[in-house]
């Protein structure tokens, strides 16, 4: 199903690999989950047909400490920037591959990077934080783009 050219099964697809099941983390508790939070994002958005989730980068939960299988991250984050339409100044925070984007940067970084709309601008600006997770993360996504 896309909404808007979205494809929000192929993401939901890569999201739901970075899930370490109850059989990891005890309780699934998705309200404080990154990645329960992005698959409820998700859901909404399929739910609703629509791309906007009202105050979802607000509720982003900030005080998930879980440690998420990094390749995992980076290819769901790679899939979420892939889909972005790079909207640059029509750039919405409330769009659902923001919402679900500072979910997993959250998960992978461990904070949120300012977003201009453009998925370019923000690899360089990981790549300049983190020199480790930033190429990875680039190479993941020129993979998706040039297939």
């Amino acid at each position: 199903m896309s909404v808007r050219n979205i494809d929000l099964d192929k993401m939901q697809h890569f999201i739901d690999r970075c899930c370490k099941t109850e059989s990891e983390c005890g309780k699934c508790d998705r309200a404080r989950c990154l990645i329960g939070f992005a698959q409820t994002a998700l859901a909404y958005a399929r739910q609703k047909n629509t791309t906007r989730i009202p105050r979802g980068h607000e509720l982003v939960p900030q005080d998930d400490l879980r440690v998420y299988y990094q390749e995992d991250l980076i290819n769901a984050l790679a899939e979420v920037l892939h889909q972005c339409q790079n909207c640059r100044d029509n750039h919405e925070e409330e769009c659902v591959i923001n919402v679900t984007r500072r979910a997993l940067e959250l998960a992978l970084l461990g904070e949120n990077f300012d977003y201009e709309g453009s998925a370019s601008a923000y690899l360089m600006q990981v790549g300049r934080h983190n020199p480790e997770v930033g190429p990875k993360l680039l190479q993941a996504y020129q993979s998706r783009k040039n297939s």
